[in-house]
């Protein structure tokens, strides 16, 4: 017999309508029936969920289960500030952006909470400082924020990995006030990140299902959007070819911060590569600056080291491989396979939360504030991978 869930009728459309989330949105997310959810999100309908339900329904909106049961009052639901939509969407007119606005909710809240724990806890948040950019020269923009932020050169050949250097460059950021969070459930084509400038603590959001290199490639894009005091929302990095000017700008800033033009000519020059460069080359070069290789063709496109001709057929390439491992671990998976390397929960953990965030939790516990059951909910992990989380971080300030 189905257990019903005695919600208050009046949190779910509540949470909807704060949240931006539409009807046909949850309907699709959850695969529940649309006459059933419809009748769950009309007041007026005496119809509820079984337990089972409302708990794919609270995980769908982001929300802890027993919220469900609470008073409208009680909830506090962030509102979606003003952001200038940057993307580049097929049918951008049907694309409903219901886990978009979750999400741009959840790095709010995130926001919110390292706020007011740190005042709490008497932890002194940095002020945003953004260095003077007077030229609309991308390359000048680079170096000028390259010296501001401490970017050095020999720091980022130094990273063993494309990872390490994304957690070097978001580490970068943090120490000038700037407030760096990962989102989840939105799918990169989708957004793979967005701004909101704040005069203290402004924010980048970050996709977390994003690789590594590509996460690199949009902290920097959209913190040009941020030093230029704008909220933005971008899909496509690297394209050089965008309709919209200031999508072109950020990402020929973020190209340059990445590969410096004089640095890629020194590697170009070294004598381990010749044109036509091969497809391992392309790798080798992307493996020394830890970018991808989506990164360094572009480079050698601008910086006119191979021709359109050659860098289309480079993205392909690289497209038609990207396609062609999805589907291979699509069909490993349905064959009840292992796929990839197994997960590290606790450092996807610290992967897509803020370092003030993982600093703030690792405070709270050595002051008895906060319990491993606490810092289990907030990261969305289980208990038993907390010991591991609180490690890794106590090795940042040592």
């Amino acid at each position: 017999m189905a257990i019903y869930a005695l919600i208050n009728k009046d949190v779910l459309p509540f949470i909807c309508t704060g949240k931006m989330v539409t009807k046909e949105f949850i309907c699709s997310a959850t695969k529940l029936k649309k006459d059933s959810v419809y009748k769950w999100l009309d007041v007026t309908d005496p119809a509820l969920p079984t337990i089972i339900q409302a708990k794919k329904l609270a995980k769908c909106l982001h929300v802890p289960f027993a919220g469900l049961y609470m008073n409208t009052k009680d909830i506090n639901i962030k509102s979606i500030p003003a952001i200038r939509n940057y993307r580049t969407l097929d049918g951008a007119h049907s694309i409903d952006d219901s886990s978009l606005n979750i999400a741009i909710g959840d790095v709010l809240q995130e926001r919110d909470f390292l706020i007011a724990e740190s005042n709490d806890l008497g932890i002194h948040l940095i002020v945003f400082s953004a260095p003077s950019c007077p030229t609309d020269d991308p390359a000048d923009w680079a170096k000028k924020i390259r010296e501001h932020f401490s970017i050095d050169i020999k720091d980022q050949y130094k990273c063993s990995s494309s990872r390490q250097f994304y957690l070097y460059l978001r580490e970068r950021l943090e120490n000038k006030g700037i407030f760096v969070q990962c989102f989840t459930d939105v799918p990169v084509e989708i957004v793979r990140g967005f701004s909101i400038y704040e005069q203290d603590l402004p924010i980048i959001g970050i996709n977390d299902n994003d690789r590594p290199p590509a996460k690199s490639f949009s902290l920097i894009h959209e913190l040009v959007h941020l030093i230029k005091r704008e909220s933005s929302v971008c899909n496509v990095m690297y394209n050089a070819t965008s309709s919209q000017s200031e999508e072109v700008f950020c990402n020929a800033v973020a190209g340059e911060l990445l590969v410096p033009k004089d640095a890629l000519a020194i590697v170009l020059h070294s004598g381990k590569y010749a044109k036509p460069y091969k497809v391992d080359d392309i790798a080798a070069i992307a493996k020394r600056f830890s970018v991808s290789r989506e990164v360094i063709v572009r480079r050698l496109l601008d910086n006119g080291q191979i021709s359109t001709m050659e860098y289309e057929t480079y993205s392909e390439e690289f497209h038609r491989e990207i396609k062609r491992d999805r589907e291979e671990q699509r069909l490993a998976r349905k064959a009840g396979l292992k796929t990839g390397i197994p997960k590290n929960v606790s450092r996807e953990a610290i992967d897509r939360t803020s370092p003030a965030i993982c600093k703030t939790l690792y405070y709270g516990y050595g002051e008895e504030i906060y319990s491993k059951r606490d810092i289990a909910l907030h990261l969305g992990i289980a208990q038993k991978h907390v010991d591991k989380f609180l490690m890794e971080v106590s090795r940042w300030n040592s």
